[in-house]
């Protein structure tokens, strides 16, 4: 792409004026989750995008700033209220972003605009900001994170493939954004940074001690997703999970089937995955947030999901003696559930591997 018209003598100051911009971008879209009414918030965040967009544009970078109008057409339909910035919207407008670094980087460096966003992109992004209802909005901004996580393709698009690659293709990219969508958590509610790779480490030890294990590409999934239904609930009940039933409860309870529908409207092929979503707050002996529909005795995998929530509360943060004390905690904690919230096929499994189980060492001693 021809960078002739690119004044080069600018775009480092520029450069400096982009990046002082695009926190305070973030940082406004995060808070619009939580305060999506809040006129100020919106005005901040389309002002942040505008001036962006008028930055590339004064060192004639068209091309990005083409790209970031784009997205300012999804800003414009928040501002005009037509859909809020729900958690999918924000990070697929996060991510949208994401890409001018690079973009950035390589005009620097190379005086080239390097990889542009693909066309295809560019159309899902004008659908977001085209959207006219708030579930028309959240299904295209899954349609732009899943198109993120795409190979660019230069070539044309390839034919149909076979149902079982379809198939395929559908969990490989649910995955992906899980692992996006968990990592929004994460900035949240930092005290939870590792914790699905944590969690998911524990998950498939104990699938290990069951004489029918399950898919572990199942369990994988529903590790991600399990508790990303807490992106729409307001940070009191992210942080500190209601134990009770005061006023925001139902915004705790709602989480797993959030979650759950939010994964099967991108991978209709995960209805396991979404089954265990469902019920890892269901208890064996059919209490707890038992969603309707389905029967109280839970999925294995769930029960698995609901244990890893308990032991890591007590080992966060640990290592080394204090690891393993928190360790015998978790034991002595899900011991005490048996026939109430476990069954006695988790217990043993638990029992089985507690003792020697240790952390991934990138994990040990982390937040």
């Amino acid at each position: 792409m021809n960078t002739e018209s690119v004044d080069f003598d600018l775009l480092p100051e520029v450069m400096v004026e982009v990046q002082d911009h695009l926190p305070e971008l973030e940082r406004d879209l995060h808070q619009l989750v939580q305060y999506p009414d809040s006129l100020e918030l919106l005005a901040s965040a389309f002002r942040h995008m505008h001036t962006i967009k008028g930055d590339f544009g004064y060192c004639h970078a068209t091309p990005i700033m083409e790209y970031v109008h784009h997205l300012e057409g999804v800003m414009q339909s928040l501002r005009s209220r037509v859909f809020q910035c729900s958690a999918l919207v924000a990070e697929a407008l996060l991510q949208s972003m994401d890409l001018i670094h690079g973009m950035m980087q390589s005009l620097l460096e190379s005086r080239k605009f390097g990889r542009t966003p693909p066309p295809r992109l560019i159309v899902l992004i004008d659908q977001l900001a085209q959207a006219r209802t708030q579930p028309a909005a959240d299904q295209a901004a899954r349609m732009v994170l899943l198109s993120l996580h795409d190979p660019w393709q230069d070539e044309a698009e390839p034919s149909l493939p076979a149902a079982p690659a379809a198939a395929a293709d559908s969990i490989r990219r649910a995955l992906a954004l899980g692992v996006q969508l968990s990592e929004a958590l994460v900035l949240r509610q930092p005290a939870w940074r590792g914790r699905s790779a944590m969690q998911l480490a524990l998950v498939l030890a104990l699938n290990a001690q069951y004489s029918q294990p399950s898919d572990p590409e199942v369990l994988e999934i529903a590790v991600y997703w399990h508790d990303v239904g807490l992106l729409a609930a307001p940070d009191q009940v992210l942080c500190h999970h209601p134990t009770q039933k005061p006023a925001d409860w139902g915004d705790y309870v709602a989480h797993p089937e959030r979650a759950a529908s939010w994964l099967l409207s991108v991978a209709p092929d995960c209805s396991e995955a979404a089954q265990i979503i469902r019920q890892h707050h269901a208890w064996a002996n059919g209490k707890g947030i038992v969603a309707q529909g389905y029967p109280h005795l839970p999925h294995q995998g769930a029960q698995m999901l609901a244990c890893a929530d308990v032991w890591f509360e007590r080992i966060k943060g640990l290592s080394g003696e204090d690891y393993r004390r928190g360790m015998l905690r978790a034991l002595f904690d899900v011991n005490g559930l048996l026939d109430s919230q476990f069954d006695a096929l988790l217990i043993n499994a638990f029992e089985a591997l507690a003792q020697d189980f240790q952390l991934p060492a990138a994990h040990s001693g982390s937040q």
